[in-house]
């Protein structure tokens, strides 16, 4: 297609076509950039004179907490070129900025730490051009390259075939495997399917810290029977588990602004509690109306972002949310502290505009990369094949990551070579204040609400915009 498409196109076409966004916010990018590729190792702004993290090690400390490293294997001074197909251009752009700080940032972090010089192709998939994608991965695979960064779980699930086809180890760490393209080859999800991933610890949360909450009801985007029933499915089977009661299921279009008719069907029942599953702007623009439905319940989403926010304004004080969400005001590790210090030096701030969860997971998918080409090197391998690097990831799923709360060490996301998507991802329950424009803390827990904890002073969701 010669034009990228509308934000409205886009997420009308994500809802036609099933699935991409079944599970998985899909809003990612890499850069502001009209051209259709280009090549670039990291590139720093102007360095800012704004504070730093308290107790932030340096670049060579992120040694210790990623390794062992090996000499060896590090592909010292190697240029090496991997693709990232994401959205240049259309209505990503924001996403899509923030992601090609974050890859950028790894890059000039891996050459510090002895690793090759990485060599970044963007292509562009238009913010969900399927047309665009496939043309993408074409030029990449006849362009031999072994790997890659991707997004929109691999631009809709059009991508997928032309990494088969060419063996192009394909690593979405913006909308994983959204679930309908689980298992698939040379594609693997980078973080946590919402809604579903997140449910068993907000049940947790629920029945601990909400007592009087009997019943639930959900405000799903509507991606058509064959997904719904996936996602309401698993939604019913988790609340029963923990004796809850399933209320009322009222879908939400994928892309709108006017909520007034499904507020007023939820209005009828709307339970204890309401659950929303809807992603971009969309919770934005639906809190905006929610707050002033008369409604009046505690409501829970599964996705944050700082544009949504500034839709949504006062309305999304006190909005709740569940998922692998990167919080910069409470770094969960040392890498993480790090990670975030080199941001602020580098680019200037964490403020909303110039930062994003995104930028943490394109960060550490690019030390992903760093981490199978030097496992393919120990075991003899070659590193510029993708079927080498797919074998590597098969024989340890186990990345390390700047999610994941300690003090000492590094966090790990640990994939399923089952489904191609995370048995291990930190979540947590999050709290905005509108007013500070900062998150706050009320639980955090690992796939399947493992390792499940309530933070201290966190208590019951309240209603938002309060």
């Amino acid at each position: 297609m010669s034009d990228p498409f509308s934000r409205r196109q886009m997420l009308k076409l994500l809802g036609a076509g099933g699935a991409a966004v079944a599970a998985a916010p899909l809003l990612s990018a890499c850069s502001s950039s009209s051209k259709s590729s280009s090549t670039s190792s990291a590139t720093s702004a102007p360095a800012s004179s704004s504070g730093g993290v308290p107790g932030a090690g340096t670049v060579a400390d992120i040694a210790q907490y990623i390794g062992p490293i090996n000499p060896k294997y590090a592909a010292k001074g190697v240029a090496y070129s991997m693709g990232a197909v994401l959205a240049l251009t259309g209505p990503g752009n924001f996403y899509g900025k923030i992601m090609s700080k974050g890859i950028n940032l790894a890059v000039k972090h891996i050459a510090e730490l002895g690793g090759p010089n990485l060599q970044v192709i963007y292509k562009d998939h238009k913010s969900g051009d399927p047309t665009a994608g496939v043309q993408a991965v074409t030029e990449l695979g006849d362009a031999n390259i072994p790997v890659m960064l991707a997004s929109y779980a691999d631009d809709l699930g059009a991508m997928i075939p032309g990494s088969a086809q060419y063996k192009i180890l394909s690593l979405d760490g913006g909308g994983g495997t959204a679930l309908a393209f689980n298992d698939k080859p040379y594609f693997w999800g980078m973080r946590a399917n919402t809604p579903t991933d997140p449910f068993p610890g907000v049940m947790q949360y629920i029945t601990q810290k909400m007592p009087n909450v009997k019943k639930v009801t959900f405000c799903p985007w509507n991606l058509g029977a064959a997904v719904n029933d996936i996602i309401v499915g698993d939604w019913k089977q988790q609340l029963q588990k923990v004796g809850l009661t399933p209320g009322q299921v009222v879908y939400v279009t994928v892309g709108e602004t006017d909520f007034s008719s499904p507020l007023q069907q939820l209005k009828t029942d709307p339970g204890d509690l309401v659950m929303l599953s809807s992603y971009g702007l969309d919770p934005g623009y639906f809190m905006k109306q929610y707050v002033t439905s008369g409604i009046n319940k505690p409501l829970l989403g599964f996705e944050f972002t700082p544009d949504a926010a500034a839709v949504a304004g006062p309305a999304y004080n006190n909005y709740t949310y569940s998922f692998d969400y990167f919080d910069t005001t409470n770094p969960p590790n040392p890498w993480s502290k790090i990670f975030l210090n080199e941001w602020i030096k580098t680019y200037g701030s964490l403020e909303s505009s110039d930062f994003d969860f995104y930028a943490a997971n394109y960060y550490e998918d690019t030390f992903a990369v760093w981490q199978l080409i030097r496992e393919v090197l120990a075991n003899g391998g070659n590193i510029r094949s993708g079927t080498d690097l797919q074998n590597a990831l098969e024989a340890n799923p186990t990345f390390k990551s700047v999610y994941g709360v300690s003090s000492t060490t590094a966090g790990t996301l640990t994939l399923s070579l089952a489904t191609h998507s995370p048995v291990s991802r930190p979540m947590g329950i999050f709290q905005y204040d509108a007013n500070t424009k900062g998150s706050k803390i009320l639980a955090l827990f690992n796939e399947g609400g493992a390792d499940f904890s309530v933070q201290p002073g966190a208590g019951a969701i309240p209603v938002p915009g309060t």
